[in-house]
């Protein structure tokens, strides 16, 4: 399952202080790396990692993004999209609906080239309201959405959903690093400071990446939320985008 965005941010691993890198290791530290190199290691050992070590009750938290707010699965059909899910109190709550299928979007049609070449205006300038038409029901739909900044999370089960039914070539990870974990017994939290180089495929472009994944967890050593800070802004200076305002 695909969300839609085109996260733009800068982000610096200075906001984490150094003495936070300092140590020994522990089992949350231990469970939280197993995660990261399971991630890289392929779309089986995510989903058997994902199963053995999330909480029932935990959140995974993609990065913001400014857009609409909407999943829809890439492998149903060659150039469609259809809405599986609208997030939560995103700019498409309210508007568009689950089964929602999209024919164009300000006026360019949906179809796998301009969907492979991001040529749909779901992202953008925040604030700007874009019109959009979809097939609902058999009967075809004007709609509007004004973008926005979208704040996601994902249960278990959705996490389970979106790995299943992800296409398992997207693992494109050429070579990665764990470069250094650390902990905070205080809070049951784990920060896993990680880069990798990987193949973007729409573009068979190589990039490069730092992530820093925080951890959170329960009692019982189970992941109760998981999100990412990235370096979005530098893989899309090397995929060839620019800011232009």
């Amino acid at each position: 399952m695909k969300i839609i965005q085109a996260a733009l941010v800068v982000i610096s691993l200075s906001f984490l202080p150094s003495t936070l890198f300092a140590g020994n290791s522990t089992t949350n530290e231990d469970t939280a790396k197993a995660w990261i190199e399971a991630a890289y290691a392929g779309k089986q050992e995510m989903i058997d990692s994902v199963k053995a070590n999330m909480a029932e009750n935990g959140l995974n938290y993609p990065g913001r993004f400014v857009g609409f707010g909407f999943n829809w699965n890439p492998q149903l059909g060659e150039g469609r999209m259809v809405v599986e899910r609208v997030i939560s109190d995103s700019p498409a709550e309210g508007i568009l609906q689950s089964g929602d299928e999209f024919i164009s979007v300000e006026g360019v049609e949906v179809n796998q080239k301009n969907i492979d070449e991001e040529k749909l205006a779901f992202s953008g300038l925040p604030g700007k309201k874009v019109n959009a038409i979809v097939l609902r029901d058999g009967k075809e739909k004007s709609i509007s959405v004004t973008r926005g900044i979208v704040n996601s999370s994902n249960t278990k089960e959705q996490v389970l959903e979106n790995l299943t039914e992800a296409n398992e070539e997207n693992w494109t990870t050429i070579e990665y690093r764990i470069n250094e974990v650390a902990s905070n017994d205080e809070d049951n939290t784990v920060y896993v400071w990680h880069w990798h180089r990987s193949l973007n495929t729409t573009f068979d472009l190589e990039f490069e990446q730092n992530v820093v994944t925080r951890f959170l967890f329960d009692d019982q050593g189970k992941v109760l939320a998981r999100a990412d800070l990235s370096e979005e802004r530098l893989v899309q200076s090397q995929l060839g985008f620019s800011l232009t305002r």
